[in-house]
């Protein structure tokens, strides 16, 4: 091999080198998470998220893109001209959540939020009222303690933080969402596509995380992600103070399009419009009750409930509404996922020794057997000698 092409070859093994490094730091310092058991909601009351609502409800979209990073994420449609055409369609909240890029504080008229990660597992997170952008992630793979450590971040410079599309490429299975802790919302619909059984698996453990639909869409074009979920919300109005408020509390609930509560412990639905199915479902996801062709259906809670949620089916479309809870009458149940400190130093320091080596061994191997090589070259010019 002539010398040019070795030293080529040396520096793109070098190059390399220091990219793998970069990937896997992040991986080396990431803490480990201790995290709160599975609990059922427990307790002699119930917290009913509708209880006392306004009246005034929001039509809103929270997820979508326009085009940003120049066309690399897909948008085919400015920032500008995807908020313009929601509030066309009778949105008043229409959202705009570029992948790590606030469109709200460049001119577009939309609430402060962004969807973070850039990573292969899509483990995307809405940051909504959010006042500035965290750019760590963990590119490749990601455990529970990983995805606790970036839901923590994002949530330090957000309001809100939601899970967006969990059931998308795993992004979050079942055992993660049985302990994953300090998220508010859950993408129940993203588009055509629904995740209740992951929102069950939550709500099962104990985490209380409200419903949020929204459309996804990269294209307003495509008629099979435009204004096909969405989140109605009880607000005074679409201000981010108030819209953020409200999702906090509950006073929300998803719908999807599909075609062209009392203190008794009694969940109660009045419906307006045509006859639909209401399905009250339960812990582990279990249907306690359906009724069909009904403008009106109750469900009286039993002592084996530890939380109610209602679908409501129609001709056109189907609601998913934020869970009835037992609690104590004193606190809503906020467990919280602490960092195993031991486990983590441990973590990093393993991870600051490997990157080391891994540089180590691609800086020095090169320079060793050029070493070898000249002395190879003196014995033989001492033999000639």
């Amino acid at each position: 091999m002539s010398r040019s092409r070795s030293g080529l070859w040396r520096l793109l093994r070098r190059v390399a080198a220091g990219l793998a490094v970069l990937v896997l730091l992040p991986y080396a310092w990431a803490p480990v998470y201790r995290f709160p058991d599975p609990v059922a909601f427990a307790g002699r009351e119930f917290w009913n998220p509708y209880a006392s609502t306004s009246g005034h409800w929001q039509r809103a979209n929270l997820h979508a893109h326009g085009r940003a990073w120049l066309g690399l994420t897909s948008g085919s449609q400015s920032d500008a001209d995807v908020a313009s055409r929601y509030r066309e369609l009778g949105y008043s909240v229409a959202g705009v959540s570029d992948y790590q890029h606030i469109a709200a504080f460049h001119g577009v008229d939309t609430l402060p939020l962004y969807e973070h990660g850039f990573n292969l597992g899509k483990n995307h997170q809405l940051a909504i009222d959010a006042h500035a952008v965290d750019w760590f992630d963990l590119p490749l793979w990601q455990t529970p303690s990983h995805q606790q450590y970036v839901i923590d971040r994002v949530k330090r410079k957000a309001g809100l933080v939601a899970l967006n599309h969990p059931s998308s490429r795993d992004a979050y299975g079942f055992d993660a969402l049985r302990a994953l802790t300090g998220y508010d919302l859950i993408e129940v619909a993203n588009g055509p596509f629904t995740t209740e059984e992951e929102w069950d698996i939550a709500l099962s453990s104990g985490r209380l995380v409200w419903a949020i639909g929204n459309d996804d869409t990269h294209d307003l074009a495509d008629v099979r992600r435009a204004a096909v979920a969405w989140t109605m919300i009880d607000a005074a109005s679409p201000s981010n103070s108030d819209i953020t408020s409200a999702l906090r509390a509950g006073r929300s609930y998803a719908v999807q399009r599909t075609g062209a509560l009392d203190a008794s412990g009694t969940i109660t639905v009045t419906l307006n419009g045509a006859a639909s199915t209401v399905t009250f479902i339960g812990q582990d996801g279990v249907v306690r009750q359906t009724v069909k062709d009904a403008w009106r259906a109750s469900y009286p809670m039993t002592d084996t409930d530890s939380y109610v949620r209602t679908v409501v089916t129609t001709p056109q479309t189907t609601m998913y509404l934020n869970p009835v809870v037992r609690w104590n009458g004193t606190a809503l149940p906020a467990p919280v996922a602490t960092v195993n400190q031991a486990m983590t130093w441990m973590q990093r320091g393993a991870g600051a020794l490997g990157c080391a080596l891994l540089l180590a061994g691609f800086w020095l191997r090169p320079r060793r057997h050029e070493d070898a090589k000249v002395r190879s070259r003196l014995r033989t010019s001492g033999a000639g000698l």
